[in-house]
């Protein structure tokens, strides 16, 4: 017998900063989503490809290896255009972020009640 699909929404989260990802799970877990967790660009784009359920991506802009959250976000808004999309970044002033169509920046330090309802009143 097939399971049911799970109905809470789900978000990617990409940090490679471990305890800043794993405190970023929690509280979207917490907060009722499904969570999809990456530590690159190319963890993220994976997952994109493969589940069609993820309606949000939160990435860090500076990811290992040179990747970056910027890119990332650019790919997902051309291949899969309704997922909102929020960027976040200690060190990039907001006004050098290149973000896509509907995207969002939050700099870090953020509250994930703040990330959480930016998500929420994104249309």
């Amino acid at each position: 017998m097939p399971q049911d699909p799970d109905p809470r929404p789900t978000i990617l989260i990409v940090e490679d900063i471990v305890f800043i990802r794993m405190m970023t799970e929690d509280y979207f877990e917490t907060a009722g989503f499904r969570i999809l967790s990456a530590r690159s660009t190319s963890e993220a784009i994976a997952f994109l490809e493969t589940d069609p359920t993820i309606g949000y991506l939160f990435a860090d802009i500076h990811l290992p290896d040179g990747e970056d959250g910027q890119i990332l976000a650019e790919i997902a808004r051309r291949r899969w255009p309704p997922v909102k999309i929020i960027l976040t970044s200690a060190d990039i002033p907001a006004d050098q972020v290149r973000l896509p169509v509907r995207g969002l920046f939050v700099p870090k330090p953020y509250s994930l009640d703040k990330v959480r309802k930016a998500f929420e009143k994104m249309a």
